[in-house]
């Protein structure tokens, strides 16, 4: 039996794209009937749909001046009266030609009548009687024709002025580098201790059936902790008759400065515990880093991008022959700087991905410094992201655990709406000479550092 395939809609030119062209083509026609010229901005149209660049009529000779145009097209003109009519402007364009020193022109046309009004936005709103986004047109002082010439070049800004417009007019999602804490333990337990120094303590930890974790301090002979103080082994630390739990939010929301830096110190604690052994805290680069050793680099983790689920190397190993004819090793561990922050009652951990370079696993590489600075200058935004993303994603991982009774509990990155665009294009753009971070541009950063001495 055959099977009829369903044929394909064919394109269409509609209407409304026809009524358009219409309208630009009417603009264009008397732009060249004032010796004048006109360049669309075709598909790459945001809320201009071209620029008129004025020419001196007698001579020919260019002025150097220059006029953007939004133009809209319409069958019957809005409330139209014998002499007037009404244009609503949207608020997103508006707000996109009011910005910049560049003069924008809506131009209003009706191809059927053969008729264009025009008006210099800048100029209409700026009269404080003009409060809303509606543009009245006079269809005799605002009519678009070659008698607007004279008008056009008082407007017309000169190249030499630095022409721009305002930012695209585009809804932008940006991913922050915050990570929202969703969930801290309910109470928090203070006590007295007979230690004064916490070496004298973690022997009895260390002595303990149990595994006890990092979340506690100690402050001025007390103990800050999320633990119970009064359970085995802190009631053979704390003196049990000053040990008193309270609800997280008399730390966590107070405004007191020596609470607040205390209550961070504790999330810190409770963040290194939580990561460890996979994560584990540098003091002498203040960091968290992937732990590996040269036995088992290199290490990849799968993590959740924006798109899908990839994997990214977090434990690299590199080689190199030194000065001397030896061969030395080292490896590069993914990292980040983490930071507890309070922001409109809320907290989070902002994340700055970063790298820590060692010898084996533990010994900081002698040439950290350089090797640091040497990937950071390679590195562009998508390599940054990436590494945002991985770590977000393990970190919510790691306090989803069941198995493992994480202290603490994070959600998904902030991410914020802004309701203009960002030229990718720009922002991104690759200068001469750059490159991406790929493994084998790392090692040839690497090959010039002089590894003569031994680790």
């Amino acid at each position: 039996m055959a099977i009829q395939r369903k044929q394909p809609k064919p394109k269409k030119l509609t209407p409304q794209m026809r009524l358009g062209q219409e309208a630009v083509s009417m603009i264009e026609r008397v732009c060249l009937q004032m010796h004048c010229a006109w360049s669309p901005t075709g598909a790459l149209d945001v809320g201009i749909d071209g620029f008129i660049e004025l020419f001196d009529r007698e001579t020919g000779d260019a002025l150097g001046k220059h006029l953007a145009v939004q133009s809209k097209a319409v069958t019957t003109l809005p409330q139209e009266t014998d002499s007037t009519f009404a244009y609503s402007c949207d608020a997103r364009d508006l707000q996109y030609w009011k910005q910049g020193n560049m003069p924008v022109l809506l131009i209003v046309s009706q191809p059927d009548s053969d008729s264009m009004y025009w008006v210099s936005i800048k100029d209409y709103f700026a009269d404080p009687d003009h409060t809303t986004n509606t543009v009245h047109f006079d269809k005799v002082r605002n009519r678009f024709s070659t008698n607007t010439y004279s008008d056009l070049v008082r407007l017309g800004r000169d190249e030499g002025d630095g022409l721009y417009l305002g930012p695209i007019p585009q809804p932008e999602t940006l991913v922050s580098n915050l990570l929202p804490v969703t969930r801290f333990p309910e109470r928090i337990w203070v006590g007295e201790s007979r230690f004064s120094n916490v070496k004298q303590i973690y022997p009895i930890l260390n002595a303990s059936a149990n595994h006890i974790g990092g979340d506690w301090i100690l402050k001025g002979g007390s103990i800050l902790s999320f633990q119970n103080l009064q359970e085995r082994p802190w009631s053979n630390i704390c003196d049990q008759g000053t040990c008193e739990d309270f609800s997280i939010d008399e730390w966590s929301e107070s405004s007191d400065p020596e609470r607040q830096r205390h209550f961070v110190e504790l999330l810190n604690r409770s963040l290194t515990s939580q990561l460890y052994p996979a994560v584990r805290y540098r003091n002498d680069q203040r960091c968290y880093a992937f732990h590996g050793d040269l036995a088992s680099a290199p290490i990849k983790v799968r993590y959740q991008s924006l798109a899908n689920q990839v994997s990214l190397t977090v434990v690299s190993q590199y080689e190199n022959s030194g000065a001397d004819g030896k061969d030395y090793t080292w490896l590069r561990h993914l990292a980040f700087r983490g930071q507890f922050q309070r922001f409109d009652g809320a907290w989070f951990l902002e994340i700055t991905p970063t790298y820590v370079f060692t010898w084996d696993g533990i010994r900081l590489y002698r040439f950290h410094e350089e090797a640091l600075k040497g990937i950071k200058q390679l590195e562009k935004n998508r390599a940054v992201l990436s590494a945002l993303l991985l770590w977000a994603d393990h970190l919510k991982a790691e306090s989803g655990d069941l198995f493992k009774q994480p202290i603490l509990q994070f959600g998904d990155l902030s991410r914020f709406e802004l309701p203009v665009g960002i030229d990718d294009d720009g922002w991104m753009a690759i200068e001469p000479g750059d490159a991406s971070p790929e493994d084998d541009e790392v090692v040839d950063l690497f090959s010039a550092i002089d590894t003569e001495e031994s680790p």
